[in-house]
């Protein structure tokens, strides 16, 4: 190994770690945001508080929806290794509340951005009045002229 990759080595080391760790950082975030949408729709946590219920959980998909029936009832469930290190389990009614739930904030995500966008074409439409004629020969302080 040479000089140059005996010092770039922990450096390459530290920014994989880093990113691990920001990502593990991102999904306990994500997975509490989610717990907490869960659980107001009516998803009941159940701890993965023995040895076999962690090994169980790490098999399963992680924060992506499974479905079992049991006893002719349909159970949805939901594992989450990052934040509760739980397994969310919920009946069809909890999880078309959750689904309502995210449908909800789409909507106003999406509403928000269609806000923004009517905004900003305001902005421009005020501008170029206030511009008038003068609009191709304003020169602004970053010396890009418009």
């Amino acid at each position: 190994m040479t000089t140059i990759a005996r010092a770039l080595a922990p450096l390459l080391l530290a920014t994989l770690g880093g990113c691990a760790l920001s990502d593990a950082m991102h999904h306990r975030q994500e997975g509490e945001v989610v717990g907490q949408r869960l659980l107001t729709a009516g998803f009941h946590a159940i701890p993965a508080d023995t040895p076999e219920k962690k090994a169980h959980l790490e098999t399963m998909p992680k924060l992506l929806f499974s479905s079992v029936v049991r006893d002719g009832q349909r159970r949805y469930l939901l594992a989450d290794p990052y934040s509760c290190h739980c397994l969310y389990v919920g009946d069809e009614a909890a999880y078309d509340r959750y689904t309502e739930i995210e449908i909800g904030r789409e909507l106003s995500a999406s509403e928000r951005a269609e806000a923004r966008q009517e905004a900003a074409v305001v902005a421009v439409d005020r501008e170029q009045r206030f511009l008038g004629p003068y609009d191709r020969d304003v020169v602004f302080p970053t010396g890009a002229a418009r």
